[in-house]
């Protein structure tokens, strides 16, 4: 991190022995919840999270998602997701099911979609930090995952850090 990064939200989670799934909510959400839910209200943790029925879960937007790989602490990458909407989400499996069972179908064929840990005890934090990208300052949605299993979106092995200006 950059001295110059600034925090602008954090948010957090915790999960007792849980299956946790990180996606972009889009790939959660029935057919019929687009006619009753605006994406654009379910974001930063709002009431509005509520209508997908997944109670304990987090969310973040407004940010960009270049960060879409989870590393462990030696940097090896352990997982991945993508994104559409850049409403990005940590929920329970089970919540998701419940709410969706057609996701367990789109897990199996289109596994690139969402970041699985099974059986997580432990922390989930969302950190958004306005980062210089490139020579842009935007904000850089990190996610990090502290208990049973390690996980991290923020280490990028290749980064040469451009000069201040």
């Amino acid at each position: 991190m950059n001295s110059c990064d600034k925090t602008l939200a954090t948010y957090s989670m915790k999960v007792e022995d849980k299956d946790i799934i990180i996606t972009d909510l889009i790939y959660i959400m029935r057919d019929e919840d687009g006619d009753i839910i605006d994406i654009n209200k379910c974001t930063d943790n709002s009431e509005d999270l509520n209508k997908i029925e997944c109670p304990n879960s987090i969310t973040a937007t407004g940010c960009d998602v270049n960060k879409e790989t989870f590393y462990n602490d030696e940097g090896d990458v352990i997982n991945e997701f993508c994104s559409d909407s850049y409403v990005i989400g940590c929920f329970l499996l089970e919540e998701v099911l419940n709410h969706n069972p057609k996701v367990a179908k789109d897990i199996e064929e289109r596994s690139y979609c969402f970041a699985i840990f099974k059986n997580f005890t432990g922390t989930i934090t969302f950190t958004i930090k306005e980062e210089k990208y490139y020579s842009e300052r935007l904000p850089i949605l990190n996610i990090r995952g502290e208990g049973n299993i390690n996980f991290h979106s923020d280490y990028e092995p290749d980064w040469e850090e451009d000069e201040e200006e």
